[in-house]
């Protein structure tokens, strides 16, 4: 292999191209550096946020799944309930018409009682001797 001066100086240049390139490489300027540093802590300081911060999305689910049990709880009790509430109608009802003709029959015993008062029944005869054996045996 032939060496003349062309391919000697290409060589030097391609030696001190790859001599500044790696030392540029490698050193870096120092402001990069920095930034590097101050990225890092920051990846660091949101890592640390995203830790915290996926603890209370846990918290909150638990919380939310408490609820939607509780929820559930109560929402079968209110339908519980509201059958109690229903039957409890119905007897209401129920005792109402009862009563209500209690309240009839009470009222027209009274008008018989009020009417009898008022005009005795006459017996004579068998009848007066029949009422008063009646009386005594009883």
């Amino acid at each position: 292999m032939k060496l003349d001066i062309k391919s000697i100086l290409i060589l030097i240049l391609l030696g001190l191209t790859l001599l500044f390139g790696f030392k540029w490489f490698f050193s870096g300027d120092k402001e990069s550096k920095e930034r590097v540093k101050q990225l890092e802590q920051q990846f660091k300081e949101l890592e640390s946020q995203k830790k915290a911060v996926d603890l209370e999305i846990i918290a909150w689910r638990q919380k939310s799944d408490s609820l939607k049990q509780l929820g559930i709880r109560l929402q079968s009790e209110v339908i519980k309930q509201e059958s109690l509430t229903k039957r409890a109608e119905a007897e209401a009802i129920k005792s109402k018409a009862i009563l209500d003709k209690l309240r009839g029959d009470l009222a027209e015993t009274q008008n018989k009682i009020k009417q009898i008062k008022n005009n005795p029944p006459n017996r004579t005869g068998n009848d007066l001797l029949e009422s008063l054996k009646n009386k005594t045996i009883h």
